[in-house]
């Protein structure tokens, strides 16, 4: 991934050291980028973003002339020679009075190319995020009392548009009863224990599909619980399906589930599982701290192994029984605010198949420190559950777009 060098200097002098000191020193950075598939280059519109290097003192009134062209947040770096750094603190300040965003990075080139791959990790995931339809289809379920999400503020702070889709046009497509091509139906058939279930819930996963196309979707939550009522059968195998093909799929109409997966998939490019927190249970110092979580809606391709069961509440439909791989997760939740979010690490312990819960159930050991953000702060009845330790990802993703939204206030 290139990302692109810009170089301002201030010397009349053709042969002048700075210039050679400069070349070292972006060779020395791109030696530290090899291994992380990035790399420096010069003049080049197709690269990721760009890096303004200021090689001397005396570049100020240089970049002043190029700086309302160049993308935010404008990015400086500095080798310490010549003057570079002062000219650097000089440009900074320009831009803090004019109340612009600015990463000043200096130091060892190692660190200086770590903190390229973060901010290279952070534009990718603004550039997934920013823009992307959202749809609400149906309203958000009765029972979401603490879920709701002003459609203005998630505009203003991640630049999403939720769009709102009713359940009526959803039915209509539905009611075509037209198969979008099923890349694994055969495997589906096999799964299923009824053919005709197989085909409605099919079928919604169709109807979803060309939802999806019509308004351009990155993503969508439903309030699936009427289809239950309609068709007596589940929107949870289409939810399953669409995750895995890309698309973020959330249910019960729940807004912040929506926008905390579709970080997830921008920071991570990973697929993840909205879950209930379903049973707690607290350790001792014989025992840990458990959290039973659970769900009928896991995506496929996060399970080692599936069994297609009636989905729980109902007994209709399909629900997805998924096995999921024992080791380290992040379990990830924005306020309907959008202002905090629990961010924590977990490690699934168990696969059960207990009655009374949702088809998926993982155990999860959790610590002291980060049980009781779980317990004790306002995220509502569902969880995204992705694997590995994300948090550091999620939490720079997280702070950009603070920033972003607190500075254009």
């Amino acid at each position: 991934m290139k990302i692109n060098v810009i170089r301002l200097s201030n010397s009349l002098d053709p042969n002048a050291s700075f210039k050679k000191d400069g070349d070292n020193f972006i060779d020395e950075i791109n030696n530290e980028l090899f291994d992380k598939d990035y790399e420096l280059v010069e003049n080049d519109d197709s690269a990721l973003f760009n890096v303004i290097f200021i090689e001397t003192g005396g570049a100020e009134q240089h970049f002043v002339k190029i700086e309302k062209e160049l993308p935010r947040p404008i990015i400086l770096i500095s080798d310490c020679l010549n003057n570079s750094l002062p000219a650097c603190l000089e440009i900074k300040s320009f831009l803090s009075n004019n109340k612009e965003d600015c990463i000043l990075l200096f130091g060892k080139e190692k660190e200086i190319a770590s903190a390229i791959v973060e901010i290279s990790k952070i534009e990718i995931a603004k550039r997934y995020i920013s823009g992307a339809n959202l749809g609400v289809i149906g309203k958000p379920s009765d029972w979401l009392i603490a879920s709701l999400v002003d459609y203005e503020e998630a505009r203003k702070v991640y630049n999403v548009n939720l769009i709102d889709i009713t359940s009526k046009e959803l039915k209509n497509e539905i009611d075509k009863g037209e198969l979008e091509n099923i890349e694994n139906r055969s495997k589906y058939e096999k799964l299923a224990q009824n053919s005709e279930v197989l085909t409605g819930a099919l079928a919604i996963y169709s109807g979803l599909k060309r939802l999806i196309e019509r308004y351009k979707l990155k993503g969508f939550t439903l309030r699936c619980f009427d289809l239950i009522e309609e068709y007596k059968n589940t929107a949870c195998l289409a939810l399953a399906m669409l995750n895995d093909e890309g698309i973020i799929a959330t249910c019960e109409g729940d807004v912040p589930s929506m926008l905390s997966m579709l970080i997830v998939k921008a920071c991570t490019d990973k697929v993840s599982f909205q879950a209930n927190p379903s049973r707690i249970t607290f350790g001792d110092k014989d025992s840990d701290n458990e959290v039973l979580f659970a769900h009928c809606t896991l995506p496929l391709s996060m399970a080692n192994k599936i069994d297609f069961m009636t989905h729980f509440e109902s007994g209709l439909g399909i629900g997805i029984r998924g096995e999921l791989s024992k080791g380290s997760i992040t379990i990830f939740k924005l306020s309907r605010d959008l202002k905090s979010y629990l961010l924590i690490n977990g490690e699934t312990k168990e696969n059960l198949k207990l009655p009374n819960y949702c088809r998926t159930q993982i155990l999860v050991k959790l610590d002291d420190e980060d049980l009781y953000p779980l317990i004790n702060k306002s995220y509502g009845n569902h969880v995204i559950i992705s694997y590995g330790d994300n948090t550091s990802e999620i939490m720079n993703v997280l702070h950009y777009f603070a920033e972003q939204a607190s500075l254009h206030k």
